[in-house]
């Protein structure tokens, strides 16, 4: 099983000082075996919350709880911690080979299974004699991916070197992480989440293969159990996934039908994150689901109604300039 992660009031302020801290009041509870999505742009945080979760830094200010214990200096909860980055996570001299990172890394980590990275090996086709320096990005991000599955660490963290992987790796690597999760329940936070690429192919896949085995047939968003979202070093959201993938509605339709729709169905002040136009249609998606009874009111208004996917909603949180409603798209 897992590790339970509580954060409470989270601050951490960069080396040196300055005005605006890397994080601020940052609190949430991520349960032991979930599967969390860290989301948030460039500069959001997400990276030095990571490092504070793996007692890299210490934070300024609150609380960080792994298993219920400080991990700043616990040998034991860092045995069973691992934090990889884009970069592999590796402390190691460039002119090592793969063979040698793994070769050290089994020396460090009790939790090491060699039979796993064995088949990750095989499975990604990570060339053993190849010197890290010598690695593409996407040769990198699949050493990285296989270090963090073969860990076997009961809090597991990938800070987007999956988003680096080739298609083909990127479907490997989700399915080889359902299955960890699905059999020994890991803790896991994917920042980044599912690549949009993976996102869709795997959504093309759970269509095509309806009443299939479950692990091939479910959705893309499933993977995910719980969502954290940051901007500005602040917590937007902290949510199970799946009460957020019934948050969002987008109404798209004439401009001026979906204008008087919007202030009918959903107040004078509906909360919108996103407004988008083109010629003469508008598309909107706003906080809130539509109420049922008005589903014919806005098919007879030539209004499509649908919901919005777990990664579209949480870009619209992050990105103030979609919320601002200055983001337009226009014809070529």
């Amino acid at each position: 099983m897992g590790f339970r992660v509580d954060v409470a009031g989270l601050t951490v302020r960069y080396r040196g000082g300055g005005n605006a801290p890397a994080l601020a009041d940052v609190s949430f509870t991520l349960e032991a075996g979930q599967v969390c999505g860290l989301f948030g742009r460039e500069g959001a945080g997400k990276s030095t919350l990571l490092a504070t979760l793996a007692a890299y830094r210490r934070p300024s200010a609150g609380t960080v709880r792994v298993a219920g214990e400080d991990p700043y200096e616990n040998p034991r909860l860092m045995s069973q911690t691992c934090l990889v980055d884009r970069a592999g996570g590796l402390a190691v001299d460039e002119s090592t080979t793969i063979r040698e990172v793994f070769e050290l890394i089994e020396l460090l980590r009790p939790g090491w299974d060699k039979a796993y990275a064995d088949a990750l090996v095989e499975l990604f086709e990570l060339p053993l004699r190849a010197k890290v320096r010598e690695l593409a990005r996407s040769r990198r991000a699949a050493l990285a991916v296989t270090i963090g599955l073969a860990s076997r660490a009961r809090l597991t963290m990938f800070d987007e070197p999956h988003l680096d992987l080739d298609l083909t790796d990127q479907l490997a690597f989700y399915r080889e992480l359902r299955a960890e999760t699905r059999d020994r329940q890991r803790t896991v936070i994917l920042v980044g989440g599912i690549g949009a690429a993976a996102t869709a192919a795997l959504a093309d896949a759970s269509g095509s293969q309806r009443g299939g085995p479950a692990d091939e047939a479910a959705s893309p968003d499933d993977l995910l159990d719980q969502i954290v979202v940051l901007r500005r070093g602040r917590l937007v959201a902290a949510a199970p996934a799946a009460n957020l993938r019934r948050v969002g509605t987008e109404l798209t339709g004439l401009a001026d039908a979906v204008t008087a729709f919007l202030a009918s169905a959903f107040g004078d002040a509906p909360t919108v994150l996103a407004d988008r136009r083109l010629g003469r249609l508008r598309s909107v998606v706003v906080v809130g689901s539509l109420p049922a009874d008005r589903a014919a009111e806005a098919t007879a208004a030539g209004i499509d109604v649908g919901p919005v996917p777990t990664r579209d909603f949480v870009s619209y949180l992050i990105d103030d300039r979609q919320r601002a409603g200055e983001a337009r798209e226009h014809s070529s």
